[in-house]
């Protein structure tokens, strides 16, 4: 696991941890925050030519795959109304891993991430609302009754529609250079 401490708007890395390139789903990040930075926390993984933003849960994520190459990758992160920090190298050593034929499933976008995180509630075999719990990653009984409510579009569910406007203001947001 990488270990990033960020002080105000400066980042260090605090691990010793050797990279090794071509891993994928496997090398983790952790950052510590001094205290102004608060809220939706994005980490910036990039190689010079690809840049890929990642949403932190817990303080971590999954570094993109598609960075950790030979010789090196650097990180960062923003939130808020755009506190950002420097950017750090982390050196990658090569492996011995030799590239397939088989296509590779890209890191998710920022979108993607945000209404993954959302799914429809249906009722349960009780007649209880059953919602989606990012954080546990499932549905939960919500504990109430499905006769007199009506789920919220926008708040208990996103439509095809709605998933369709967020991406197109997250689009516009990384294509416009706001993040």
């Amino acid at each position: 696991m990488l270990c990033f401490n960020i002080k105000n708007q400066i980042i260090e890395r605090t691990d010793d941890f050797k990279v090794v390139a071509d891993s994928r789903n496997y090398l983790t990040a952790h950052f510590s925050f001094s205290e102004e930075w608060e809220g939706d926390i994005v980490a910036i993984f990039g190689n010079g030519t690809q840049f890929y933003n990642v949403i932190l849960s817990d303080n971590a994520c999954t570094v993109p795959w598609e960075i950790i190459k030979a010789p090196f990758f650097t990180v960062s992160a923003v939130c808020g109304d755009r506190i950002t920090a420097n950017s750090v190298m982390v050196d990658v050593e090569k492996s011995g891993y030799v590239e397939g034929e088989t296509p590779k499933e890209p890191t998710p976008e920022v979108y993607e991430q945000i209404l993954s995180s959302t799914k429809a509630p249906y009722i349960s075999e009780n007649g209880n609302w059953c919602a989606w719990d990012s954080n546990k990653k499932t549905f939960v009984d919500t504990g109430v009754n499905a006769e007199g409510y009506i789920p919220q579009r926008g708040t208990d569910y996103w439509t095809e529609d709605d998933k369709a406007e967020i991406k197109g203001y997250v689009d516009d947001a990384i294509l416009g250079g706001e993040w």
